[in-house]
């Protein structure tokens, strides 16, 4: 096991290595969260293309790796060739192991549940009593994850958010904690979930709107590159930093 750990770790490295060459050439981190990112969605989803032109505005190539999430995580702290990850929600403990850009834009994260069995909720509490699926990994929101992190919350967790979905259709969870955009985009995108959508629900009141962002590596590489995305977002007018998510 280890000895596979380590091949995979050496290949990792050595297509990273041959992948950043250029001087201007940087690579990112990125999961399948379509609309956001894919590796097979027009322009790589329509954060990558933001991402993209940013850094293209400041005379920077970027090379994009679609990894699961935790994946992606760990690889841009264990990989010094690898300059960050995204998209990313903000939360303190995250902002100690990386730098914040400028934000890229908004997620809406809500509930979505079955319409026979709906989730009607007003304040944190009233969701201890319901199931939840999340995503390993995921930052949801500051107040939510607290929640989450004291015991409060009755939550299971998958690998994706299609596995939460498919696990709500089947009565195994009572409700899913999903982007809204993602939510329409899979449901709609896979068969095998789009002829369920008329017996599931979003519910109208969100857990919060997020804004996105880029994890830099925290270190002199990781602030000079931050600098020079933001300036990127600034050029090309996508610095949603000063926008209200609704």
């Amino acid at each position: 096991m280890l000895l596979k750990k380590f091949i995979y770790a050496a290949i990792f490295c050595l297509v990273m290595l041959s992948s950043a060459q250029a001087d201007n050439t940087i690579i990112l981190t990125s999961l399948e969260w379509p609309p956001y990112t894919g590796a097979n969605l027009p322009g790589n989803g329509e954060s990558t293309v933001t991402v993209r032109e940013a850094f293209s505005a400041m005379g920077y190539n970027v090379i994009f790796r679609f990894l699961p999430w935790k994946r992606a995580v760990r690889s841009a702290k264990a990989y010094p060739l690898i300059v960050g990850y995204f998209p990313e929600y903000f939360s303190k403990s995250r902002e100690k192991e990386f730098i914040y850009s400028n934000s890229i834009g908004c997620s809406p994260l809500g509930l979505l549940t079955r319409k026979n069995d709906p989730i009607v909720w007003d304040k944190l509490d009233d969701l201890a009593k319901y199931k939840l699926g999340l995503v390993s990994g995921y930052i949801n929101t500051a107040s939510f994850d607290n929640w989450v992190t004291k015991g409060k919350m009755n939550i299971d967790y998958a690998q994706t958010d299609k596995s939460n979905i498919k696990k709500l259709i089947r009565a195994r969870i009572q409700g899913v904690v999903i982007d809204r955009n993602v939510y329409n985009y899979i449901s709609t995108a896979s068969e095998d979930l789009a002829k369920h959508r008329k017996d599931l629900v979003f519910s109208g009141k969100l857990l919060g709107t997020n804004k996105l962002y880029i994890c830099f590596s925290r270190d002199s590489e990781g602030i000079r590159f931050a600098r020079i995305f933001n300036e990127g977002l600034k050029r090309i007018g996508a610095d949603h930093s000063n926008d209200v998510c609704k």
